[in-house]
């Protein structure tokens, strides 16, 4: 009788229905989980360590793909040797980007862009958010702009391999500076 081999299962793709209240999730850059708080309809209520918000379920999904081992998150010190750019000095153009991409990527604004757009928003004089949307907007960069710098001044390591990651991964094709 031949030897049955063991076959590796494929990474499971995790759907909307796969998301728990309490689960833990990885982050694609790999340097820090998120761990849903709630989750209302199609809306998911996360924290990690530097931020808190909420998405819908397809969002969070390609921020967070995969269930997070017991070991996650990786270790800060491990991943900052690992962050080398590939386009030359890491700039302040590109800290500026990256900054920009976390503040406002990946959290409401996400929200508001999905879909398709209503063809009298491209009519010039016409409102295309209102100014309880706007609001919710600021303060969540706002306070995900204060919850980085907060980690640039207690840990300013573990900013920089957050920083320089979230850039590569978010920025590759946005303009950026020589110096």
């Amino acid at each position: 009788m031949p030897e049955k081999t063991q076959v590796e299962a494929a990474p499971l793709r995790l759907k909307g229905s796969d998301l728990k209240v309490g689960g833990r999730y990885l982050h694609r850059n790999g340097l820090f989980v998120r761990k849903i708080e709630a989750i209302e309809g199609d809306t998911v209520f996360w924290h990690d360590d530097l931020s808190s918000g909420q998405c819908g379920k397809q969002v969070f999904l390609r921020q967070c793909p995969s269930i997070a081992p017991a070991s996650a998150p990786v270790a800060k010190s491990q991943a900052a040797a690992q962050l080398q750019t590939t386009r030359g000095e890491f700039t302040v153009r590109d800290e500026a980007n990256a900054l920009t991409a976390f503040a406002f990527r990946n959290g409401f604004l996400e929200d508001l862009h999905a879909g398709k757009p209503l063809p009298t928003t491209h009519r010039s004089g016409f409102s295309r958010i209102s100014d309880d949307e706007m609001r919710r907007l600021m303060m969540e960069a706002s306070e995900k702009l204060a919850r980085l710098l907060k980690m640039k001044h207690e840990d300013s390591q573990k900013y920089e391999a957050f920083i320089r990651q979230y850039n590569k991964n978010y920025c590759h094709s946005w303009k950026r500076d020589a110096s």
